[in-house]
């Protein structure tokens, strides 16, 4: 069975080629970006140590956050499913009396 669209092959060595005319490196010479994105491709993608320390730092208190608010929803359900299930107090003569 012939196919009617465009053989795969030639669609993947097009979009190659466009490819590489966009990344290019001599294409970008008059831009006014050009070196300053340059810069950031060969910049250490490695983070310096106190980048580091400030990154954990924040990832340690984002996490104790999270557990804070874990634990005040599990206080909640505790408490809700106490007082569900906790039985009615009898009543005393002070609260009859301040019902009437």
């Amino acid at each position: 069975m012939a196919a009617n669209g465009p053989d795969p092959r030639e669609f993947l060595d097009m979009a190659q080629r466009m490819l590489r005319q966009l990344f290019d490196d001599r294409r970008g010479e008059d831009e006014p970006w050009a070196e300053a994105t340059r810069h950031a491709a060969r910049r250490n993608p490695e983070p310096s140590a106190e980048e580091q320390r400030e990154n954990l730092t924040f990832a340690l208190a984002t996490r104790a956050v999270e557990a804070l608010e874990d634990l005040s929803l599990n206080v909640a359900a505790i408490r809700q499913r106490l007082e569900r299930t906790a039985p009615e107090p009898p009543a005393t003569r002070e609260d009859a009396a301040t019902e009437d």
